[in-house]
């Protein structure tokens, strides 16, 4: 079983334009419609994300 984070760094979302809803992506349909008004285009949201320190090549 995988455990899937609700919030913190790397979570994605889905947002619904026309009802608003925001929902995970396992809660979206098979064809990726919304499950509350069944719109196909769902907004994904991302907060946050991995940081990624990059220090230019230097040594």
């Amino acid at each position: 079983m995988r455990i899937i984070p609700l919030r913190g760094a790397g979570v994605a979302w889905f947002k619904c334009p026309a009802c608003r809803l925001k929902c995970r992506p396992t809660a979206v349909g098979p064809d990726g419609q919304c499950p509350r008004c069944g719109e196909a285009r769902m907004l994904k949201l991302s907060f946050g994300g991995r940081a990624t320190a990059s220090d230019g090549g230097r040594s």
